[in-house]
């Protein structure tokens, strides 16, 4: 009986964890700690990318000293297939540091990002959200461009320059380049904060909830069936015996 009492238990606990988890899901905004940086046909040789910023007079992001302001951190796999991770180091005079046409590093010049995770098609510009958010960047600087870099830092190529999109709302922040084209996209997700989002949203929500509680009391009669049925078969069993 116990196992019995132990196998509902645990039905129910992953019923309502499934539930809950899709509610969750569901209730996805954006991450807006993070500028996602998605290139194709990149020069040969690149290992990174970096995003450059318009030079503007007392940049209030600006770093204090010429060092790389957030770790490289470079994604891969080795010949048995098992995940890599590297952490590439960079000369302080390195030419992206130097680099300046009017546009000038991310990495070097500013104090916005604590780490650039790097694999083979995608490189995540993740952001000290004790400082800003993504669209911050974008509502600041009001365009970029980016810079394909090899291990040492030398620029191989720089895409043409494009305007962003001024934002207030949470949003994923995406930099597609192309080999020198360049877009950038803002999606803010799952807006739940007002008009017929809100309503759907709240509807789910008590649909969920309505669900949970039914699957609930339905697990919990199947406890109680199985249990009468047991001592009931138990009590058949000593009355034959005697």
């Amino acid at each position: 009986m116990k196992n019995y009492i132990k196998a509902s238990i645990a039905l129910i606990f992953t019923i309502v964890t499934c539930i809950f988890g899709g509610m969750n899901a569901f209730a996805w905004v954006a991450a807006d700690g993070i500028i996602a940086v998605r290139y194709t046909d990149a020069p040969e040789g690149t290992v990174f990318m970096d995003i450059l910023l318009p030079k503007t007079e007392d940049d209030k992001y600006a770093s204090t000293d010429s060092k790389p302001s957030a770790a490289i951190i470079l994604h891969g796999e080795d010949e048995n297939g098992e995940r890599t991770e590297e952490t590439l180091t960079l000369a302080e005079d390195c030419e992206l540091a130097k680099y300046d046409d009017g546009y000038t590093s991310c990495l070097f010049g500013r104090d916005i990002a604590t780490e650039y995770r790097v694999n083979s098609f995608r490189m995540d510009i993740v952001l000290d959200e004790q400082k800003l958010i993504n669209t911050d960047v974008s509502n600041y600087y009001g365009s970029l461009k980016l810079a394909y870099c090899d291990e040492k830092g030398n620029v191989l190529a720089v895409t043409e320059p494009v305007e962003t999109e001024h934002n207030d709302k949470p949003a994923n922040f995406y930099v597609n380049a192309n080999g020198t084209s360049l877009e950038c996209e803002l999606d803010n997700g799952i807006d739940v904060g007002k008009g017929l989002t809100a309503f759907i949203f709240g509807t789910v929500i008590v649909v969920c909830i309505l669900a949970v509680l039914g699957i609930a009391v339905i697990a919990a009669i199947v406890v109680v069936v199985v249990i009468l049925v047991v001592r009931h078969n138990k009590k058949k069993n000593q009355q034959y015996r005697q």
